[in-house]
């Protein structure tokens, strides 16, 4: 009976790939003209459709530095950032097959000592609660660390968590402290890292050589760097890719258009190396926390839930699974229905109103697959809205800038130390919560702050207080140093931390 029903469903099934082949062939041809549509999209753009079998677009505009030309190609590597999660979903569910790490462990199993805040218990929760963002935890100062400033030691992470965590709402809430928490019991359980597993259980087997979890893997000058827009007078500011000490679980990749169309050829159920688990591929599609369907998301379509780093959603009537990745000077999507048997993935190397363009490519393609009546109007419009949007988004940062300049916390910005009063403040500091030291340093005409990856400019508005800025569309962050009953310098707060000062040495 199971192979009559196996061929009946074969029958069926077959002469409607052939056709949606053919449409799907048709749709990224009208997709190309799309995008050569859309005027003042730089620096790099990049865009790659797939089938089960075959790549059916592979799409490439601009450049991948402004700063020396280099051109954009399809091997040229990108920073993904979120959509990082799904390629460790998927190496959770092989781990958890083989009996390496098991998804139905609790966080009691793997850390007795851990005391959470709020009456959180560590033995109700899952890895898999991890991977789907239902741990009622938040740690903001974690995730932050994480993503800007350096990794903590795994060790750490028992500790880290009861001291900077705090009990939030039962129920689904994206974040990325699931996947990094999953990475540091990785590590403590198997004694290899997350970056160490995926490059052996996935991109190597996968033959996905333009990715890795480490920027320093690949020549600088072949990579796409990330840029910010600050107008015509000014271009495109460079910004230089995410360092490995801040590339973690839950944003730490880089790969081509090329290899993520390999990357969706899998998710389609397309050829796979021999011996690989693909049935841990189907179990990373299950829905692992449900989402209310009338939510507000980034994708702006209806969801339904969410699968080990994929939002399951739908679109016109076709499941689809679709994570985008956002960071400073970046903006990624990538998609693929089942049903539809296509996926797609998107790639800008600038942040200016591009997440708003990547999930309009997104849809704009899916609109031309399915035949939607308004697909070449909705074209239309998304071609004359991307320079506007762009234009609006430089001017409201530069509103937000100007209003929080003006704000009576900076008093004016009337003191202006001369430069022996601003090299009282530099020396070393150590965090009182956080496992990090920090450094002011005195340089020309002002000080910086620099903690792991992050470097702040500190521009001086009152005394002990100055405004932290990272870029030029930034706005400023107070930094206030503390003094002791004495008046001496004893630390600073920032960001909602405090840094003690480290006592210089004798000599």
């Amino acid at each position: 009976m199971r192979l009559t029903v196996l061929g009946l469903l074969f029958g069926f099934i077959l002469p409607l790939s052939a056709a949606q082949a053919a449409s799907a062939e048709q749709a990224a041809h009208h997709l190309r003209q799309f995008l050569d549509g859309i005027p003042g999209l730089g620096p790099g753009y990049a865009v790659v459709v797939v089938d089960r079998e075959r790549q059916l677009l592979g799409y490439t505009r601009g450049q991948r530095n402004a700063a020396s030309g280099a051109p954009l190609a399809m091997h040229t590597p990108m920073y993904i950032a979120s959509q990082t999660k799904s390629y460790m979903g998927l190496l959770a569910h092989l781990l958890d097959r083989r009996g390496v790490l098991r998804l139905d462990s609790t966080l009691a199993e793997h850390w007795p000592q851990l005391r959470l805040p709020g009456g959180v218990d560590p033995a109700a929760w899952t890895l898999a609660d991890l991977l789907n963002h239902r741990v009622p935890l938040s740690a903001d100062a974690i995730t932050v660390l994480e993503a800007y400033v350096q990794a903590p030691d795994p060790a750490l992470y028992p500790q880290l968590l009861g001291t900077l965590a705090s009990a939030r709402p039962q129920g689904f809430d994206y974040d990325n402290l699931g996947y990094t928490i999953y990475a540091a019991i990785l590590q403590q359980h198997t004694g290899r890292s997350w970056q160490a597993w995926l490059r052996d259980e996935l991109f190597l087997p996968l033959r996905m050589s333009d990715t890795a979890t480490r920027t320093s893997t690949f020549d600088p000058a072949q990579l796409a760097y990330n840029h910010q827009w600050l107008g015509p007078a000014d271009g495109w500011r460079v910004v230089e890719p995410k360092p490995d000490a801040i590339m973690h679980a839950a944003g730490g990749m880089m790969t081509s258009p090329r290899d993520l169309g390999r990357w969706l050829r899998l998710q389609l159920g397309g050829a796979a190396p021999a011996g690989f688990d693909v049935a841990a591929v189907e179990a990373a599609h299950a829905i692992g926390a449900q989402v209310q369907r009338t939510a507000r998301n980034a994708y702006e379509l209806p969801c339904v839930g969410y699968a080990f780093g994929w939002n399951v959603c739908d679109f016109e009537g076709h499941v689809l699974y679709i994570h985008g990745g956002s960071y400073t000077g970046a903006r990624s999507m990538m998609a693929f229905s089942p049903d539809l048997g296509v996926g797609i993935g998107v790639f800008s190397n600038a942040d200016n109103a591009t997440g708003w363009l990547t999930s309009r490519t997104v849809v704009q393609f899916f609109q031309y697959l399915v035949d939607h009546p308004q697909a070449a109007s909705w074209a239309t419009t998304r071609q004359r809205m991307y320079p506007q949007r762009a234009a609006a988004q430089l001017h409201d940062q530069r509103e937000r800038q100007a209003q929080v300049r003006a704000q009576p916390l900076w008093q004016a910005w009337a003191w202006h130390p001369d430069a022996a009063t601003r090299a009282a403040y530099a020396g070393r500091f150590r965090g009182e919560r956080l496992p990090v030291e920090a450094v002011v340093a005195s340089e020309a005409d002002l000080l910086r702050l620099r903690i792991g990856a992050l470097d702040r400019a500190l521009q001086p508005a009152a005394v002990d207080l100055f405004g932290a800025q990272a870029g030029p569309l930034d706005v400023a962050e107070p930094l206030r140093f503390l003094r002791d009953a004495n008046g001496q310098l004893s630390g600073f707060e920032f960001d909602g931390e405090r840094y003690l000062r480290i006592a210089a040495g004798p000599g």
